[in-house]
């Protein structure tokens, strides 16, 4: 279902400084990793579906979080989402998945002859 956002259409009338939010009491990977200038590269950008970067950093722009628990901060909408906003989701996703670079690949063994649990736990060997 796409998007029925058109504030990308009005930010004609407003600087990136007038709209970039006030993120100084934020404690999450999303404040910590968006600047002015990635903000400033990403604002007019929207996936297929017109999901935009308001879209995307919303939901740690209205929670600010705990200031002992440092939550994401941001939501991919849709799949295009990691390829249009990359420029933030990298960086955000390394930090909190301990420096887990976009060149990683998850280590993925559906092979059932590898797993274990005769001790009352899952895993793999």
């Amino acid at each position: 279902m796409p998007f029925g956002n058109t504030h990308n259409k009005l930010k004609m009338n407003y600087s990136s400084d007038q709209e970039y939010p006030d993120l100084s009491k934020h404690n999450n990977h999303m404040a910590k990793v968006l600047t002015p200038e990635i903000y400033e590269n990403l604002r007019d950008k929207e996936t297929p579906s017109g999901f935009t970067l308001d879209d995307l950093i919303q939901t740690g722009v209205d929670n600010p979080g705990h200031p002992f628990i440092m939550t994401v901060g941001c939501v991919a909408g849709d799949e295009e989402s990691y390829e249009v906003f990359k420029e933030l989701l990298d960086p955000v996703i390394e930090d909190r998945h301990g420096g887990y670079k976009p060149s990683d690949k998850h280590k993925t063994d559906l092979n059932p002859d590898n797993l274990c649990g005769n001790n009352g736990t899952v895993g793999f060997r």
